[in-house]
């Protein structure tokens, strides 16, 4: 696999990480929250929090950050055991997502499939999804339909929905609470979130907690739109009783991509308590909620950060620890190659790197990615006559047969300008003697047409020593 890839699965499953951490705390910070939020009341609140959540397993905030922190630093810099891990880690993820997926799309296939033979409903019962509609302030027109193949209503589609009636007969009263609860989840757009809920099973699948969370989003979500269903019809006792004998008809089933009426026992009981228990609230003042929603995010912020500092130490410390052990594996002891010397350089793309300089008995670890035709060079320091500057490089081309011997150089730029180097598409392993006291820098050049990177150690070794 080349670095290029190492190094963008790196990034991918630094990301993915980053986000779940990001979530996990945040949702383990809800938990206790949601039951203050439930006896306060606040149902929009607890379910706004959630979808926030689950904004954060999506949102590669820390990552971003960390893009700056690579710049300056070894982090998704690779040695030859971490490219082990993050390729044996990738088939893994793959595997679990992959799975996690076909088992999501089976299930929204089975859906789709039970909708075959659906049929529209009848004007009458159009008109009153009409009516529903208009007291719900709903304007997209949502289609009605019948099917003897589902056991309980729901809607469906993220982008077309259709709300789904089995085929029996229901009152005036039962058409209506069916239809604006529907209506409802259309409104909140549910469905939008349960997709959303879906896809991060698949790719958090290795997480512990992404089962709690997709559940308290389908709960809430519930609980939500019961609590706004009844602003319109009222009666909480007529609206749940309707619900209750629809149920009874009936043993509902979890429906992936589809919010429905009815779920299961356990969930019904659930929303009864706690849309019984909010309504007797008044709930949070917005001002108040604002602030509460402020502390939230700032306490997991602060939380989060930590982590991430955490994962970013730990990362130093194993590319660290790694990258010693693999070049002195690799790399025999120093030799000389043949040094060339010139006046200046002839590309116009030159940067200075922020390491430190080496001092006596000094080694100076360096893991550079010179862009396509880049020189960049280290900051001055001072050697004196009779000193060495002694490097070991490897660079991440040398499995690549279009590179050629002369485009890789490294090397030191002397007091007076000059450029002493050598060049080899391998491995660069030198000791310049210092001929002169004074300031000197070390370099490294990308001639090539794309980004390498040139890893190893570089010292100066007195001659004392």
């Amino acid at each position: 696999m080349s670095w290029e890839t190492i190094e963008v699965l790196i990034r991918v499953f630094t990301g993915i990480f980053l986000c779940s951490a990001t979530g996990s705390v945040l949702f383990l910070y809800w938990k206790p929250v949601s039951k203050y939020l439930e006896k306060k009341g606040d149902a929009k609140l607890n379910y706004t929090i959630l979808k926030v959540i689950i904004c954060a397993f999506f949102i590669p905030v820390l990552s971003v950050i960390f893009e700056d922190l690579s710049h300056k630093s070894w982090l998704f810099s690779s040695t030859a055991v971490i490219r082990n891990i993050t390729e044996i880690t990738g088939v893994i993820w793959l595997a679990g997502a992959a799975a996690s997926g076909c088992f999501y799309f089976l299930k929204y296939r089975r859906l789709r499939k039970s909708l075959e033979n659906s049929c529209i409903c009848s004007r009458q019962t159009q008109k009153i999804a009409d009516e529903c509609r208009k007291k719900l302030c709903v304007r997209r027109k949502i289609t009605v339909y019948q099917s003897y193949q589902v056991p309980v209503p729901f809607i469906c589609g993220v982008i077309s929905p259709e709300i789904i009636l089995p085929e029996e007969r229901y009152t005036k009263q039962e058409l209506e609470i069916i239809l604006l609860h529907e209506m409802e989840h259309y409104k909140q757009r549910d469905i939008f979130w349960k997709l959303m809920c879906n896809v991060l099973a698949c790719v958090h699948w290795f997480n512990p907690l992404k089962k709690q969370i997709c559940s308290q989003v389908e709960d809430w979500s519930e609980v939500s739109c019961d609590v706004h269903v009844l602003k319109v019809f009222g009666s909480l006792k007529q609206y749940f009783s309707t619900i209750i004998s629809i149920a009874a008809r009936k043993s509902g089933y979890r429906q992936y991509l589809a919010s429905a009426l009815y779920e299961n026992s356990r969930g019904l009981e659930l929303r009864m308590r706690r849309t019984a228990s909010i309504r007797k609230m008044k709930g949070f003042p917005w001002k108040s909620a604002q602030i509460f929603f402020i502390c939230f995010c700032t306490l997991g912020a602060a939380t989060i950060s930590a982590i991430s500092y955490g994962y970013y130490r730990g990362y130093i410390y194993l590319e660290d620890k790694t990258s010693s052990k693999t070049i002195l594996k690799e790399m025999d002891a120093p030799k000389l190659m043949k040094e060339k010397q010139r006046k200046g350089t002839s590309l116009s793309k030159q940067r200075m790197m922020e390491d430190e300089v080496p001092g006596k008995e000094k080694d100076i670890w360096i893991d550079w990615w010179p862009e396509a035709n880049e020189f960049l060079m280290s900051k001055k320091f001072q050697a004196e006559k009779g000193d060495r500057i002694q490097m070991m490089l490897l660079c991440s081309e040398n499995d690549n047969p279009n590179v050629n011997n002369n485009e890789i150089l490294a090397g030191v730029i002397t007091p007076d300008g000059t450029q002493k180097f050598v060049c080899d598409k391998d491995k660069l392993q030198h000791s310049f003697l210092i001929k002169e006291s004074g300031e000197y820098q070390f370099f490294v050049e990308n001639q090539t047409t794309k980004k390498i990177q040139l890893a190893g150690d570089y010292e100066l070794i007195t001659k004392k020593r």
